[in-house]
């Protein structure tokens, strides 16, 4: 199995979150900023006990998944309804924003048939794209910021956040936060550095996340209510210098996070299938159809995933890796006793 670097870890993860913000059409306000603060606190804690069973080099994910193959298969079903809302966030922006396809759907398929063939490419390829894509990503909110100071007014951000606000916000941000899943299985791939790359990914993700939001307010203002996509919206009333059309950048920016993250849930579920039915052919193929089709049920009834996906990241992300450390540790208690009660005897 190819392993990665801890930098490339964080490439990866930051890059997918910043999708989920880009992608987000809540009101952005002082709830959502303090909620987006306490989210990230409580996804510190959730993810110890993964790093705690990470921490002991005879670890393996592959040979100790909770419930073998049915494990498994909970993890290939969140990868392909994860990939599934990458896809529903595209058709869900290009009904908003400008995009340069007539159609949504063959957007999707078009972008579907570029994310298998990257995961074709393999893992490290992919890996070693994410470090490109967290520069442009550094570039895009340069230009924003840089255009949005002059138009930003301090007094459009109001600090009326309540607790009961707060909370939902905090519940919100969790259940969007899909990566703690995936990192679950990718760091069996960084043989070292997982910690330190994990801890500059709740910064960083703290801090742009809360930037973007203080962009979104202080430039909008009261135009944020009214607005589908707060990010892209900033992005069009922040056109910094003699650039008319920075907004085309965010576009660009949002074609390409929005491949990577697909590709992503595509590649992962492919090595679990491969886990499970290695003789099967066209693994990936098969895997974005479904997320296609997924998407498509899912843009038709309209449906919020938002309560399920939320419950899939407790239990994959925080659940699994819990009971895995505990009965690790039971099974090393017990076979440390019947070592002791063994020289007592002798």
């Amino acid at each position: 199995m190819s392993k990665i670097k801890g930098s490339q870890l964080f490439a990866l993860l930051i890059s997918i979150r910043i999708f989920s913000v880009i992608c987000m059409t809540d009101l952005t306000n002082a709830n959502s900023m303090a909620g987006v603060a306490v989210s990230t606190a409580v996804q510190i804690l959730a993810v110890t006990p993964m790093l705690l069973l990470y921490k002991d080099s005879s670890f393996s994910l592959k040979k100790e998944m909770l419930f073998g193959k049915f494990g498994k298969l909970l993890y290939i079903l969140f990868f392909i309804l994860w990939g599934a809302v990458s896809f529903s966030n595209l058709w869900e922006v290009t009904k908003s924003v400008y995009f340069p396809i007539e159609s949504s759907f063959t957007g999707a398929v078009i972008l579907g048939a570029v994310c298998v063939y990257t995961a074709s490419l393999g893992i490290k390829a992919l890996f070693r794209a994410s470090g490109l894509i967290v520069g442009l990503i550094g570039i895009s909110l340069i230009i924003m910021l840089v255009g949005a100071y002059p138009k930003a007014e301090l007094t459009h951000f109001i600090p009326d956040a309540d607790f009961s606000g707060i909370i939902k916000a905090a519940v919100r941000d969790f259940c969007r936060s899909g990566e703690l899943v995936m990192l679950f299985i990718l760091c069996e791939l960084v043989p070292k550095g997982k910690r330190k790359a994990v801890t500059v990914f709740f910064t960083a993700k703290l801090i742009l996340t809360e930037l973007i939001a203080a962009v979104e307010i202080t430039v909008l203002g009261k135009i944020i209510n009214i607005s589908d996509f707060p990010f892209f919206t900033a992005g069009a009333f922040s056109q910094p210098m003699s650039i008319q059309r920075a907004d085309s950048v965010y576009m660009i920016l949002f074609t390409i996070l929005c491949v990577l993250t697909a590709t992503v849930q595509i590649t992962l579920s492919t090595m679990l299938i491969n886990e499970l039915l290695p003789d099967l052919k066209y693994k990936s193929l098969i895997t974005a159809v479904l997320m296609l089709a997924v998407s498509s049920a899912l843009n038709i009834t309209q449906f919020d995933i938002t309560v399920l996906s939320g419950i899939l990241i407790l239990i994959l992300a925080v659940a699994v890796p819990i009971i895995m450390y505990i009965r690790r540790k039971f099974h090393e208690n017990k076979k440390d006793n019947s070592s002791l009660t063994a020289v007592s005897n002798a």
